[in-house]
């Protein structure tokens, strides 16, 4: 957001902040570490607390939360007096719910903003307070309006906000060439990525993928796991002609203008990366809650299909060696879900001062 702001009016000052790191050492301690590792521990619990964190949105839990949170956040209103901004925007529903709060109540005097980072709007990022949501699909605005709390006018469907280099278009045989593959487009290519800790089972999903006939190119992104990362480059030596390894890259949009398919998890940025480049997905197991709407939404846009075991991602992928066509129509599907320039119309909304 800071790059398109610069890149929409040359001279826009931004201040980027964790919100964490000027919360109180409580929520530092305690706010991502827990959700990661029950995540990583028990997903099917982060499913029910997803649940259970619904409507009715002024129940107890969610005004203990808010309470909870505004306690833990005394630092936002320093760093709004020290850089005086003309507007704020939040890309995450803890600050959403803190500066919405104060919004409301008057203690914040600038306009509030939310980006919605999934292609599902959660209860958690939804209050009175904020004067604007930018949300990733019409659906989701339909969503919002269908709470009540927020006003049709409030909410513009801009897409979730990834990085201006992505609105660039790449080749797929330039790209292809950099990242030293085939460029024979009669030789599809796949990429595994489980975000930039290397989630997911990576490794069993290569398998299946070094089964398939030898004409496949394989693009992994093992993220910063650099043990996984060692162990697939073992485990790929013979094969290093056609599959590749790689650690964590700021070249995501690289990696997808190479690739005619995305194996991996619905996150919302991921998500947005893919559909922006084109690149449609075969979604393994994504985790309960957000990840299983964002899927949700992409099934039904056509973009995506939602793969339960490695059995079935053995038959998905030969489909699609046996069949293109059919791969070629999610391609197009996934332009169409796709918004490229998604962190320029929120730049330019909010220099338009809302």
């Amino acid at each position: 957001m800071a790059a398109a702001l610069l890149e929409c009016r040359p001279g826009t000052v931004t201040d980027v902040r964790d919100a964490l790191e000027i919360s109180s050492l409580f929520l530092r301690t305690t706010y991502a570490s827990t959700y990661n590792r029950v995540l990583a521990r028990a997903p099917r619990v982060w499913g029910e607390v997803y649940k259970r964190a619904g409507p009715p949105h002024d129940s107890w839990r969610q005004k203990f939360r808010t309470w909870l949170a505004v306690w833990g956040s005394p630092g936002y209103l320093a760093a709004i007096e020290e850089f005086r901004p003309d507007a704020i925007l939040c890309t995450q529903f803890l600050p959403s719910e803190v500066l919405a709060t104060w919004r409301e109540s008057g203690r914040v005097k600038v306009p509030v903003a939310t980006v919605v980072t999934d292609y599902a709007v959660h209860p958690i990022w939804i209050y009175r307070g904020m004067d604007r949501y930018f949300v990733a699909a019409d659906s989701a605005k339909e969503e919002l309006v269908d709470t009540g709390l927020v006003p049709a006018e409030r909410i513009e469907v801009t897409g979730v906000p990834i990085d201006p280099k992505f609105a660039r278009p790449i080749a797929q045989a330039d790209a292809r060439r950099e990242l030293g593959l085939d460029p024979d487009p009669s030789r599809p290519v796949f990429l595994l990525m489980g975000g930039g800790f290397g989630w997911g089972p990576i490794e069993s999903m290569l398998e299946v993928v070094m089964d398939l006939p030898k004409n496949v190119q394989a693009l992994v992104i093992a993220g910063r796991n650099e043990k996984l990362r060692e162990r697939l480059v073992a485990k790929t030596a013979s094969e290093a002609e056609r599959i590749q390894i790689h650690g964590f890259t700021d070249r995501v949009e690289l990696f997808l203008a190479a690739s005619d398919l995305l194996l991996g998890k619905s996150g919302g940025l991921t998500v947005s990366e893919a559909m922006a480049m084109g690149v449609p997905m075969l979604v393994f197991r994504p985790l309960p809650g957000q990840e299983e709407r964002n899927c949700d939404f992409l099934q039904e846009s056509g973009a995506a299909i939602r793969v339960h075991d490695y059995e079935e991602l053995h038959f998905r992928l030969m489909r699609f060696l046996h069949q293109p066509e059919i791969l070629d129509e999610m391609k197009q599907h996934a332009r169409r879900v796709g918004r490229p320039r998604s962190a320029f119309a929120v730049a330019e909304s909010l220099l338009r001062g809302f």
